[in-house]
């Protein structure tokens, strides 16, 4: 399932629904939402106010626009990962109510509320990232668990899965990093070994089982 947010626009009011293929299209300033093309406009009227402090203040947002839709960008594509959370979960632990104790504990992994975390939170899209890799090793444990007599539901499970993957953040970290450098090294001379080409959240539902266990397993030998 493809994620989207719906926000109402601040200038013309009419709704708008986000996604991925048009998140560059919308601004997000002082706490308000807007199609880029409204935002435009709004700075062009209120640059020839005859009131000098609200011009020179449009006229300098109108001017760190391209910085104004960069920050506009981090924020949504945000939003939009921590939907793709939402999704994620539903379709991977047979739940649809999710608990408020998991998404305030979800917000706190976010933040760097989380007691490990030292206030280096994990950003919606890596925390989705590692999820999706993992998940694999994530159901196996699940299975040994259950052989062992050790039971969960779904909320309890999703909790003892976030300590897992809390606890591979760093390793995670370390392996993007060398993923990036492998990235500068190949210069397009080779084709690179893209995980994510391999193992992808909407995917899932394309491979086999056993396919499935071998990409995991895979992943679990380049990141621990």
């Amino acid at each position: 399932m493809t994620s989207n947010i719906k926000r109402k626009c601040g200038c013309c009011g009419n709704e708008i629904i986000i996604d991925k293929t048009n998140v560059g299209d919308v601004i997000y300033y002082d706490k308000k939402t807007y199609h880029s093309k409204c935002f435009t406009d709004i700075c062009e009227k209120r640059m020839k106010s005859k009131r000098v402090n609200i011009s020179e203040k449009w006229t300098n947002v109108y001017n760190n626009i391209e910085s104004i839709k960069k920050d506009s960008y981090t924020h949504l594509m945000s939003s939009i990962y921590k939907e793709d959370i939402f999704y994620f979960i539903q379709e991977n632990y047979n739940i649809t109510i999710i608990p408020t104790t998991v998404w305030q504990k979800i917000a706190n992994i976010y933040s760097g509320n989380f007691p490990g975390l030292l206030g280096n939170g994990i950003p919606p899209e890596h925390l989705l990232d590692m999820w999706s890799r993992k998940i694999g090793m994530l159901n196996k444990t699940a299975q040994r668990n259950k052989i062992q007599g050790k039971n969960m539901d779904a909320s309890q499970r999703i909790n003892y899965d976030l300590s897992i993957l809390i606890n591979k953040y760093d390793s995670y970290l370390k392996w993007l990093e060398k993923q990036r450098i492998i990235e500068v090294e190949n210069d397009n001379e080779q084709p690179n070994l893209n995980i994510t080409n391999f193992i992808n959240v909407n995917q899932h539902n394309n491979v086999s089982n056993s396919e499935d266990e071998d990409l995991s397993d895979l992943v679990d030998d380049i990141f621990g």
